[in-house]
């Protein structure tokens, strides 16, 4: 039996934020995960607070910090730290972030050739925020035998200016002309069914790089040299996905950007890959592909988590524990016919009746009254009862499970993630919300408070 200051339930953005400023803190931690999170089938950008109407993250999260329920009334203090912690870990794996707080909301194209809202992005996306200048064209290039991208249909819907919000027609918005090209990728030649993996992989190796961006650039040389930007799909390597981009933008006019894929997302998989770096740095554990079995319980306190682990049941004794594991779509809800279960602790979950989950119509502009369903917590994220109290003494809950966020709506699924994981940790460590305490500054004290 193995034992940890804090389990970690759940690898998502919550869960390894948690994690991270645990360990770093000198927290023994075990994250422990039934599958993947959002990291691996989002953008890979952070989208902090977009609703509708707002031009910055900063007057999102304001907007929404002021709706009762909402998570940001709880942990809208902490993004602006959360978000300033972030960076410069997930940099250190090499993953760099353009954008913050003031920022504006820019419309940017997306793989099925229509555009999303962003300002928090990878680097390697950037290209797409800035605004265009009057003249300036955008080339799609996609890659032959790529089933997820088809440059054509893409630059043929992007050419619409109704696909770029409300404000297409204002002068920056959109590019003057959309085109596109697809290039034959070396070695793919009769390949029908590349995925970005493929892809990724291909440019990854030193070998084929070189080879690949030069057929890249000799296809874009031959649609002209006229100023513009190239979008290209989000593959452009996952292991030295650095070095990548850095030769893809030495060698062509254009200038580059990637646009995201479907699932698998190639960034989501960087993003995970550098967080993962990060809690191991750290001394951290992580174990993916271990659902939760049982727990034990004593008084109010969590003691101690099974999960299986290959053909036994490894049991991890924990003097806290992170429940980070999703809302509805990953799996941390679970709707039954008596209603809404959460189903690792048993906590109470806040939703409507069975018969008023759905909305008459799909695309009701208010939303399906099941979207706000969650965990209900105090000011320190423990889960608390319907009354107010406390379930459990050593339990914070993170992320997407907390009650409250329309998350795809009002666009702040990433925000709440690491500010709550954030705030997570400050509250094992030692640091109350409701009193004003931060967290210990010795390693040796900060690990003390996770025991506690």
């Amino acid at each position: 039996m193995s034992s940890a200051d804090v389990v970690v339930v759940g690898a998502g953005l919550a869960g390894l934020t948690a994690a991270i400023r645990l360990a770093e803190a000198g927290a023994s931690v075990d994250v422990v995960a039934r599958g993947h999170a959002a990291t691996h089938w989002t953008a890979g950008g952070i989208d902090v607070a977009a609703p509708r109407g707002a031009e910055t993250p900063a007057q999102g999260l304001k907007r929404l910090r002021s709706v009762p329920g909402h998570p940001y009334a709880v942990v809208g203090d902490d993004v602006p730290a959360a978000l300033e912690w972030f960076r410069p870990t997930v940099a250190a794996s090499g993953l760099e972030y353009i954008g913050d707080l003031s920022s504006p909301i820019r419309h940017v194209p997306t793989s099925i050739g229509a555009t999303r809202p962003a300002s928090i992005v990878p680097a390697a996306q950037a290209g797409a925020l800035r605004p265009w200048s009057p003249d300036e064209r955008l080339v799609i290039c996609g890659f032959g035998g790529f089933k997820d991208f088809w440059a054509d249909e893409i630059a043929a819907s992007l050419s619409r200016a109704d696909v770029w919000g409300s404000a297409a027609g204002s002068e920056g918005v959109r590019p003057s002309r959309v085109e596109s090209v697809t290039v034959a990728l070396p070695g793919t030649q009769g390949r029908h069914n590349l995925s970005a993996l493929d892809i990724a992989r291909l440019f990854d190796d030193p070998g084929t790089r070189k080879d690949a961006i030069a057929a890249l650039a000799s296809a874009l040389n031959r649609a002209g040299a006229r100023p513009g930007r190239v979008g290209l799909p989000a593959a452009l390597g996952l292991d030295d996905h650095r070095a990548v981009i850095t030769d893809v933008a030495a060698a062509l006019d254009l200038d580059p950007f990637e646009i995201p894929l479907v699932p698998p997302s190639i960034p989501g998989l960087r993003l995970f890959g550098a967080l993962r770096s990060a809690l191991r740095a750290a001394g951290g554990r992580i174990t993916v592909g271990e659902p939760v079995l049982s727990v034990e319980r004593s008084d109010r306190r969590v003691t101690a988590i099974s999960t299986s682990a290959a053909a036994r049941q490894r049991t991890i004794r924990a003097n806290a524990v992170v429940l980070a594991t999703g809302g509805i779509a990953g799996g941390g809800l679970i709707g039954t016919a008596a209603g809404l279960v959460e189903p690792v602790l048993g906590l109470p979950a806040e939703a409507p009746p069975v018969n008023a989950w759905l909305s008459r119509t799909p695309f009701d502009p208010a939303g399906h009254p099941l979207e706000l369903a969650g965990i209900r917590t105090d000011a320190d994220l423990r889960p608390v009862f319907a009354s107010g109290e406390t379930v459990f003494e050593n339990v914070v809950a993170a992320g997407s499970i907390l009650a409250g966020q329309r998350y795809l709506a009002e666009r702040c699924g990433d925000g709440v993630a690491i500010a709550s994981g954030y705030r997570a940790a400050a509250t094992l460590l030692g640091g109350s919300k409701a009193s004003g305490e931060r967290p210990r500054g010795k390693r040796r004290e900060a690990a003390a408070g996770a025991r506690a």
